[in-house]
């Protein structure tokens, strides 16, 4: 799942509407088989440590390490190749991504 340069809803009463929060999450999680991987990519800070802290927070999602997220060329697309991201580096700005994979709770357990 991809979700790139969602609206913010900088508004803290509207932070319900964000398209990452704990509700929706359950439904991705759900929908994902294990071992399946949300993207999210943003150029507003404030939104990517939103992002970052509810799929953490998830007990669903784990996130991917540099080196886990090294060669992936879905990275590179949504930070480079979509119109949006395009206009951020026209415009001088920053973006910031993370990817979050899905928990196999079957393998986990065995382990356990």
């Amino acid at each position: 799942m991809f979700f790139c340069f969602a609206d913010p809803h900088f508004k803290k009463a509207n932070h319900r509407r964000r398209i990452i929060n704990t509700a929706l999450l359950s439904d991705y999680a759900y929908v994902l088989k294990p071992g399946g991987k949300i993207y999210v990519v943003t150029d507003v800070e404030d939104l990517h440590k939103w992002q970052v802290t509810k799929l953490t927070e998830h007990p669903m999602f784990h996130k991917l390490t540099d080196q886990e997220m090294q060669g992936d060329p879905c990275i590179s697309y949504m930070r480079e190749g979509t119109d949006e991201a395009r206009k951020v580096k026209r415009n001088g700005g920053t973006i910031w991504h993370a990817v979050f994979r899905k928990r196999d709770v079957n393998t986990e357990m065995e382990i356990i």
